[in-house]
């Protein structure tokens, strides 16, 4: 009996380990350096502009083809649970719903590209600018930094 109790608590504690192991590790905030730092900032400025503009576009699209951007969504989750043919629509939505899923993908495609040139246009990779954002989500001081020049 003492032998499956500590079995089970080594188990546990291996279990607790790699769990430990796994979970990503907090940058230093000084890892980045102010000139990266500042790159960043001016990145997520342009990069939330960006996005606004792109999401204004696929709400303008949803809107012209009169379906609520909370039908289309309503749809679109379903779309991703069951199969396309399961969703109860009214008649004439299906072929909407597709038509509009086209064209967001095709404003998404753009977004994409013009996010990517105005992040390596301020001056970091993909790469960095993730790795930037990663941190600063997890780190007070890091969001404390860039806030400062965002200022």
């Amino acid at each position: 009996m003492i032998s499956f109790k500590s079995n089970r608590i080594v188990a546990t504690l291996t279990m607790a380990f790699i769990f430990l192991l796994a979970l990503p590790t907090k940058a230093d905030t000084d890892d980045f350096s102010d000139q990266e730092l500042q790159s960043f900032a001016d990145a997520v400025v342009e990069v939330m502009a960006i996005q606004q503009q792109g999401q204004g576009e696929m709400i303008e699209v949803i809107e012209e083809k009169e379906m609520t951007v909370e039908r289309f969504n309503e749809i679109n989750m379903q779309a991703q649970q069951v199969e396309l043919e399961e969703i109860e629509l009214e008649d004439g939505e299906m072929e909407v719903f597709l038509e509009l899923l086209a064209k967001i993908e095709e404003i998404q495609i753009g977004l994409e590209e013009v996010l990517i040139e105005s992040i390596e246009e301020n001056g970091l990779t993909i790469e960095k600018y993730e790795e930037i954002m990663t941190a600063y989500q997890q780190d007070p001081e890091l969001q404390q930094r860039v806030q400062q020049l965002l200022q």
